[in-house]
């Protein structure tokens, strides 16, 4: 039967993944259903974990599934570049879940430099830089250039507005991650600046469009190879962060709603001196460029089109909408396969399949690397590469 299948897996790493996460062998065994003696004795390399089991303890100890393949455990966990947060939230230490977000999309950072290196094709190193003395404007051009976007594609994406620029930012050879199961409040994005296949996680939660500025936004990150964490560490350190943020954010808009162009909407050009906007007016430049009513009206406020005291009476309304978001219930949903697909990104899935194609890897690897069963790798195969059954 299936459930007695071993899994093979490294016994050193089972143990350190214990350790890592601070268990003791009877809460790790009580967690994952089996017996104290045989989690040490898989520890110990005197027992196999069924396959069934292994996953139930990777799930335990928050580690992926392929992690456990490696000959030796990794070198560590590294302290992320960015951590964006809800002006709302307060600030304070990780949580032990957004700590394990970030460990485990390192780890699968390591996996896809590995497979990169065996195929022969390693990752290009990511050249694109900024300081914070650059101009704002500019550097938002800048991005668009390196990104070969133009104004006539990004009009014609609309609602599918965030899954373009990731494969624009992915095409560069960095990696995005969409994240499930975490409060808004708790993170919106992170950034990993590396000089290869650097990370930029963003919350599922979010809005599409609100994803796509917080993409943009940590994209922004990786160009000034910022480091630290936002809202966090000495009063002096907050400052520090609180430009990068205020920095990344302007350029992000920029990026998004460039100022020639929205200048130039006919909607803005007929408006004149006028400073207040309707929820309808910003709703229908929102969609023209793929972000939200609250990135349009901001960007108006910076241009000099609308007033502070105009931006800030509509800002509790577009608060309370972020709000709802956490609350709201979700029901139902894609397939597995393409709800993996979404949140591990077309360009990481492409190179696990890769990795089989040239025999680098087993199918019960690719399933272990996109944490799915082996029955449901067919059906991801054929979402990644726009196959049809």
């Amino acid at each position: 039967m299936a459930k007695s299948v071993p899994a093979f897996i490294n016994p050193a790493i089972l143990a350190w993944a214990r350790d890592q996460a601070r268990l003791s062998p009877e809460a790790a065994a009580k967690a994952i259903a089996i017996s104290v003696e045989k989690l040490l004795a898989a520890e110990n390399g005197d027992a196999q974990l069924t396959f069934p089991q292994f996953l139930a303890a990777a799930n335990v100890y928050k580690r992926a599934p392929s992690l456990f393949y490696l000959n030796e455990p990794p070198a560590g966990f590294q302290p992320i570049q960015d951590f964006r947060k809800l002006a709302e939230a307060e600030p304070g230490a990780f949580t032990p879940d957004l700590t394990a977000v970030i460990r485990q999309a390192q780890e699968r950072r390591d996996l896809a430099l590995d497979l990169h290196d065996d195929l022969g094709e390693p990752a290009a190193e990511f050249t694109f830089s900024a300081t914070l003395n650059d101009d704002e404007e500019a550097l938002g051009a800048r991005i668009r250039s390196f990104l070969d976007v133009t104004a006539t594609e990004q009009q014609a994406w609309r609602a599918k507005a965030f899954d373009h620029w990731r494969a624009k930012i992915e095409a560069r050879d960095v990696l995005v991650f969409l994240i499930p199961g975490l409060p808004l409040t708790e993170m919106r994005g992170v950034a990993i600046a590396e000089s290869r296949l650097p990370l930029i996680l963003i919350n599922s939660k979010d809005r599409t469009n609100g994803r796509t500025f917080t993409l943009l936004h940590e994209f922004c990150h990786l160009a000034v190879r910022a480091s630290g964490v936002s809202g966090f560490g000495t009063d002096e350190r907050r400052a520090d962060a609180a430009r990068v943020e205020q920095f990344c954010n302007a350029v992000a808009a920029a990026a998004l709603v460039p100022k020639d162009w929205l200048l130039s909407e006919t909607l803005v050009a007929r408006k004149g001196s006028e400073k207040t906007w309707a929820d309808d007016e910003l709703a229908a430049l929102a969609v023209r460029f793929g972000v939200s009513r609250e990135v349009v009206l901001r960007r108006l406020l910076t241009l000099g089109r609308t007033t502070k005291a105009f931006y800030d009476s509509r800002r509790p309304a577009f608060q309370k909408e972020y709000d709802d978001l956490d609350s709201k219930k979700s029901t139902g949903g894609p397939p597995r396969h393409l709800v993996v697909l979404s949140q591990l990104g077309r360009s990481y899935a492409q190179l696990v399949f890769q990795g089989y194609y040239d025999r680098r890897l087993t199918l019960r690897d690719v399933s272990n690397y996109l944490n799915m069963q082996v029955k449901s790798v067919p059906a991801m195969e054929q979402a990644t590469f726009g196959l049809k059954g």
